[in-house]
């Protein structure tokens, strides 16, 4: 039996997985709050504490979201056990900072297509070839090609791989794929196989399909079914497919109300797998995905290595996932003194004792200039050049995805290239001030980043501390919005303690969770998970939740 054969048996085809989503997203118009007029309160709108009147609840029409590459590995190992899962799939997209948002806006490219039907193949072979693994997928022996193991079977797997109970029409369908490939190969388990590959490459299971459902007496939304619910909690906070009480939480009908979601919320939070799911968000928001492709001239920084840059990234993992999941204020996340290091960074920086291979916890001295993501390798390389570091990159980065305040591009024709010095001595920040704040054309945008920036010059290219630069000692100083700064640690406590702060990471969690930017109409329901976040400590649970039960959440348009 041939694999077109297989396609034609079950009807897959590439029209089918070339499914489009509704976003039209513009990967220009990064983290950026929606816009909001200021004009009259409609009724049924609110009006915030700063007196920004915000329209009544408007959601957006549902759609589809095809899986990332971390939702496809963790639903298929999920599903299938201890499998290899191939890497040479379709890169993600992310648009609006976030691969859940590029998702909901994406095809399926014919070579993705292909690309998905090896790996549905390899990972079924990977299973089917194990006695131990066979039978702990399937549960029994099936003894002919449509049997009822082969029937039971078929609608277990498929309604966890496809996250909802399949039809009777379905299970036939599937039934007979199982019948034609057991004949051809004269081995009931060989069917079985092909089912698995051909529902591992069916839209159901690379897309999640969203339609909601209509609500009695309401005919201004619908609302997302129990089995798009726990498929949408699910992907939040394991990155994968529901569990089985999940799915039956939504057979019950638990999560069509407020209690039965914050019920299953607290259960996934709960949960240890997400800690690396959650965790993930953070790296994304932060763009760290961007450090281990990065070089640096080894003349001036001999001991960057990609070991280095992966040792970068597992400190600031476990500083995220250490404050997120103690319940901690996740502000903490830039002041914080507990971190988490191995040899590479104790070496890189200056840190005495007995360090290997693992991580290590470790508390930063109260004198030390050390505190928080801000002063981790991770977010300072990242946010520098391969030759010296980046004052702009560093404080556009708090400026546009910390505090959600738009930079704009520079001006078209204009060069942001640093040219070489003049001969005189200065430093970094020196020459900066002279090609960016003392230029006209220049100052406007950069008034609002460098001087953020300058505050981090204490750390070179590679995260390592220094006093002083080009032999002139280094000027930290700066201001906030008012508030002053000298070190790294100050400028660190100023962020956390920014009013913008809290609301900015909301927004972004909100965009990560639902696959969209919000619209104007989303804005009420960012507000009140803000009030509720804050009113309860900042708890980084707490967000999720709130948001998981918001009508935002919860609810779609009509139509779409």
């Amino acid at each position: 039996m041939t694999r077109k054969l297989l396609y034609t048996t079950v009807g897959l085809t590439l029209s089918l997985l070339a499914c489009e989503g509704r976003l039209g997203a513009r990967p220009g118009d990064e983290l950026v709050p929606s816009r909001r007029d200021g004009g009259a309160l409609a009724e049924g709108g609110t009006v915030t504490e700063a007196g920004v009147a915000l329209p009544p609840f408007a959601p957006v029409a549902a759609t589809m979201h095809r899986l990332t590459r971390a939702q496809y590995t963790n639903s298929v190992r999920d599903l299938l056990g201890t499998v290899t899962v191939p890497t040479d799939l379709e890169l993600d997209t992310q648009l609006y900072g976030f691969a859940t948002v590029g998702a909901a806006s994406i095809t399926v490219s014919p070579r993705a297509a292909e690309q998905f039907e090896a790996a549905s193949y390899n990972v079924a072979t990977q299973v089917f070839a194990d006695p131990a693994k066979r039978m702990a997928l399937v549960g029994c022996a099936p003894t002919a090609a449509d049997d009822a193991c082969v029937r039971g079977f078929v609608a277990r797997f498929g309604r966890r791989a496809w996250r909802r109970p399949l039809s009777m029409v379905e299970v036939d369908r599937w039934v007979g794929v199982a019948r034609t490939a057991a004949g051809a190969y004269r081995d009931p388990n060989k069917g079985l196989e092909y089912v698995v590959a051909g529902m591992l490459q069916a839209p159901h299971f690379l897309f999640r399909v969203e339609r909601g459902e209509a609500i009695p007496g309401d005919a201004s939304r619908r609302r997302f079914t129990g089995y798009e619910m726990a498929a949408r909690l699910s992907y939040l906070y394991w990155s994968s497919t529901p569990d089985d009480a999940l799915l039956e939480s939504a057979e019950r009908g638990e999560l069509a109300t407020t209690e039965g979601i914050r019920a299953q919320a607290r259960r996934l939070y709960a949960a240890p797998r997400a800690r690396e799911a959650l965790t993930g968000f953070f790296s994304e928001f932060f763009k760290l995905d961007r450090l281990p492709p990065q070089t640096r001239d080894r003349a001036l920084y001999p001991t960057w290595s990609p070991e280095l840059a992966r040792s970068m990234l597992g400190e600031f993992e476990r500083v995220v996932s250490d404050v997120a999941f103690r319940e901690a204020d996740i502000r903490d996340l830039f002041t914080t003194r507990a971190t988490y290091l191995d040899q590479n960074l104790a070496r890189l920086y200056g840190v005495t004792g007995t360090f290997d291979e693992t991580f290590r916890r470790y508390e930063w001295p109260e004198n030390s200039p050390r505190a928080g993501v801000l002063t981790t390798a991770a977010f300072l390389a990242n946010n520098a050049h391969p030759v010296t570091t980046s004052p702009t990159h560093r404080g556009k980065f708090i400026q546009q995805y910390l505090l959600c305040r738009p930079v704009p591009p520079p001006p078209a024709g204009v060069t942001t290239d640093i040219p070489m010095g003049t001969g005189r001595t200065q430093t970094f920040r020196q020459r900066l001030e002279e090609l960016h704040l003392s230029n006209a054309s220049c100052a406007g945008c950069h008034q609002v980043m460098d001087p953020l920036g300058f505050g981090l010059e204490h750390f070179d290219a590679i995260g390592a501390y220094r006093t002083t630069d080009n032999t002139l000692p280094i000027n930290a100083d700066g201001n906030l919005d008012g508030v002053t700064f000298r070190t790294a640690r100050d400028l660190a406590q100023a962020v956390r303690n920014h009013r913008r702060l809290p609301g900015c990471l909301v927004r972004n969690v909100y965009r990560y969770a639902t696959g969209h930017v919000e619209g104007v109409g989303e804005d009420v329901v960012i507000h009140d998970v803000e009030q509720a976040f804050a009113a309860r400590g900042y708890q980084f649970s707490v967000l999720l939740e709130t948001l998981a039960t918001s009508d935002g959440f919860r609810f779609a348009a009509n139509g779409g």
